[in-house]
């Protein structure tokens, strides 16, 4: 089996730079849409899933390096949703967004120490909120 994606270097087996994909799972299409559109703002690819089995499925073929993940999904919950998404893609960055939860809840808390996600954001957000954590990751992958 060949290596087509080498993480830290962001470049193919061919040593042809590959430009790391976003996912954004979310069951409000109009979420998945803006963070979408914001990616793209940024020269990323982005696809997107409704639910966490599309999240799934769509992470058995593209080597996702940055997902946003709604804590509230309505086949499973968020925070389980990322676990089986660290077991098929490896290490990706992840911001957990949610209208449910706030920054300070303990759950956001503890999923923050653990390394479970690298980042939260409280719906309704902010455009340059967003931007800000594109251009956060970006700057890990330039690393």
């Amino acid at each position: 089996m060949t290596d087509t994606h080498d993480a830290a270097a962001g470049h193919g087996a061919d040593g042809e730079r590959i430009v790391p994909a976003f996912l954004t799972v979310d069951d409000e299409p109009d979420i998945n849409w803006i963070l979408g559109r914001l990616i793209a703002r940024r020269g990323f690819p982005v696809h997107h899933a409704l639910c966490a089995q599309e999240a799934i499925d769509l992470s058995h073929h593209t080597p996702y390096r940055a997902v946003f993940v709604d804590a509230k999904l309505p086949d499973m919950s968020g925070l389980v949703l990322i676990k089986h998404l660290r077991n098929l893609l490896g290490d990706p960055f992840v911001v957990l967004i949610s209208g449910y939860f706030f920054a300070d809840d303990p759950a956001v808390d503890q999923a923050l120490q653990s390394g479970l996600i690298q980042g939260f954001v409280a719906k309704p957000f902010l455009h340059a909120e967003i931007l800000a954590l594109i251009d956060r990751i970006a700057a890990i992958w330039t690393d």
